[in-house]
């Protein structure tokens, strides 16, 4: 996806679908780190960095063939979590102190934390090379959240989209497209994913508005990274509960990933990252005990444009949001976001 490039519609899955060029396939490496299973894993650099959310152990920090280096020793009385890591190995993430969270910022050993005026809680989910973060802000008793992004030098500027009552922003790249997910308190719609470019661009005597893309595949759709190139990864969730990965974009179409175990009946697949390789992060959960089972990341198989089982599968074409998502954007009155 190019920076100035217009997107009039919202994505029209059912067409796009039909037309996929060839699902690509995936090898997939599994995320080892000794003494311990992986419960999240988030972003993934273009040198292969990945941020670890957490293990069962009660670690977090950055993973890299084979080797895992936890995060630096933080302020006495607050626990880490890291979430994002830059080309520059700054990495961004949550620290809380039981009560409330804020976000912060690691460069060496130091730690930098930023929370947003008028929100309990602030988390930071990814960063990019240039130092701005995105992230969450949510109310203690879960009620209220909002998309932010964070600038050190001018502080934070909302990434909400207009009538969303929950939102999560995350993936950024080096166009300022952000992705993340939103949900309107409309019957069936449920959470979808959104990209959003910072500002408005004109095009000729057209405003485009900034919310380029809302994606609404099966139940509910969540958007987490997305790459130069604006291929976007994520997570759908069907009616019964059960989440599996997605990546791809509203011009090459979107396919389904399943991480190894992510195919058994009663487990769920939950991707979180993508890097200028293609490259994508995912984790497995058994879904009736959000036990964890592992995390994986996915590598492109070049030449391979055929799907393999339980690693991708294309997306069905019958989806219950169809009737909305192929609607022209004028038809959803989607209003220019607010100040």
């Amino acid at each position: 996806m190019q920076s100035r490039m217009p997107c009039l519609v919202v994505s029209m899955l059912s067409l796009l679908l039909s037309n996929l060029a060839g699902a690509q396939g995936y090898s997939w490496t599994e995320i080892v780190i000794e003494g311990a299973t992986v419960v999240q894993a988030w972003q993934i650099n273009d040198i292969g960095q990945v941020a670890i959310g957490a293990t069962t152990d009660g670690r977090s920090g950055i993973y890299l063939d084979r080797t895992f280096t936890q995060l630096p020793p933080p302020p006495e009385g607050f626990q880490v979590l890291a979430l994002g890591i830059n080309n520059g190995g700054v990495i961004a993430g949550s620290a809380t102190d039981g009560v409330t969270s804020q976000g912060f910022i690691v460069v060496g050993e130091t730690y930098t934390f930023f929370s947003r005026d008028g929100w309990e809680n602030t988390r930071g989910r990814s960063i990019v090379d240039s130092g701005l973060v995105t992230g969450e802000n949510y109310s203690t008793d879960m009620t209220r959240s909002a998309g932010f992004i964070y600038d050190r030098d001018t502080g934070f500027r909302d990434a909400t989209p207009p009538g969303s009552t929950d939102t999560i922003a995350q993936g950024m790249n080096k166009f300022g497209r952000i992705t993340g997910h939103g949900r309107e308190p409309v019957p069936g719609r449920g959470r979808y994913g959104f990209v959003w470019q910072q500002g408005t661009i004109i095009e000729g005597k057209r405003e485009l508005l900034p919310f380029l893309e809302r994606l609404s595949i099966d139940f509910q759709t969540r958007a987490r990274g997305i790459n130069d190139s604006g291929v976007v990864v994520g997570f759908i969730t069907d009616a019964a509960g059960r989440s599996e990965g997605f990546v791809g974009s509203d011009a090459l179409g979107y396919q389904r990933l399943v991480a190894p175990g992510g195919e058994i009946p009663g487990n769920s697949t939950y991707c979180a990252g993508i890097n200028n390789a293609a490259q994508v992060v995912c984790y497995v959960w058994e879904d009736s005990t959000s036990t964890p089972q592992g995390a994986f990341i996915g590598s492109p198989v070049k030449g391979d444009s055929s799907s393999h089982a339980a690693s991708t599968r294309n997306i069905a074409a019958s989806s219950g949001a169809a009737e909305w998502t192929n609607k022209p954007r004028e038809e959803l009155g989607i209003p220019t976001m607010r100040p």
